[in-house]
């Protein structure tokens, strides 16, 4: 592969920018750009174009940025722009001999205030292309944190269902100890009216019949309840989702303009830095 163009990325040949192709490095220490990266993963696997080593990925965004390439990439365009200013000067000067000092002063006035005018618009464009990398990053959080989101729902429904067998055994149950509470009492009434020697003998073979009936029932809930698999994925369920929720801050009055306030000269990934840290106190305060 050439290496003499270390702007340009290996797979495609473009040049690598501040948005789709920004610079990524694989862990074997290769780097291509994003956009690349992003159509070579297949599967959640990753091939490395150079030395053919297996990456497991889901997103791009999981190779961190080079960004010593970015800032070679940066002063070489700052070197190509110093070039052609320095000619663009020349060629200036060449026009305004036949102009009269004031107007060259005027002219060199303007020049400047382009020029710093171009400064910032460049710092302008190099804030927004962090701040846009900062975005997608906050993106990828938000869809890995949504599938654990499901995750936890899903385990909430398989929680459920296991609660509604359970009920639906300890109902059973209940049912059946019931009849048996009921014949022991019926049991207990006739042994109070017996008059014959025979109505004793056929009353208590009754009677024991169900008193093993019902011992063998008081047997089978200890055996049967707590279901601990039912009783445990319940608790633990809830209390995973119960810290989750008890996370979430409600904060009313407290927008980024109040955060901000008397930040107005800050960079865009300053004002970042700010709210986030900002976030991060008061997530700490409630906790």
């Amino acid at each position: 592969m050439d290496n003499d163009k270390p702007e340009e990325c290996k797979v495609c040949f473009n040049n690598y920018d501040e948005e789709l192709r920004r610079p990524r490095t694989l862990l074997c220490g290769h780097t291509f750009c994003s956009q690349c990266i992003e159509d070579t993963i297949k599967n959640a696997e990753l091939t490395c174009p150079s030395c053919r080593a297996e990456h497991s990925a889901k997103d791009a965004t999981q190779f961190p940025i080079n960004y010593t390439v970015e800032a070679f990439i940066k002063k070489l365009r700052n070197i190509q722009v110093t070039s052609v200013e320095t000619v663009s000067t020349k060629c200036g000067q060449d026009r305004t001999r036949g102009i009269s000092k004031k107007l060259r002063s005027l002219v060199q006035e303007h020049k400047s205030s382009i020029s710093n005018l171009i400064r910032e618009c460049e710092e302008a464009l190099s804030q927004l292309s962090k701040y846009q990398g900062q975005v997608r990053d906050w993106k990828t959080q938000h869809h890995q944190l949504q599938d654990r989101l499901y995750d936890l729902l899903e385990q909430n429904k398989a929680a459920i269902e296991l609660l509604e067998q359970e009920d639906t055994s300890v109902l059973t149950m209940t049912t059946e100890g019931e009849a048996g509470k009921k014949q022991l009492q019926t049991m207990l009434e006739n042994l109070n009216t017996v008059n014959t020697a025979q109505d004793v003998v056929t009353t208590i073979d009754e009677a024991d019949h169900y008193n093993v009936e019902v011992e063998d029932w008081i047997q089978k809930c200890q055996e049967l309840f707590p279901d601990v698999n039912t009783v445990y994925t319940s608790v633990k369920v809830q209390d995973t989702i119960k810290k989750a929720l008890d996370t979430i801050i409600t904060e009313t009055g407290a927008t980024a303009a109040t955060v901000l306030q008397g930040d107005s000269a800050a960079t865009i990934m300053e004002k970042v830095k700010i709210i986030s840290r900002e976030i991060t106190s008061r997530t700490l305060t409630v906790s």
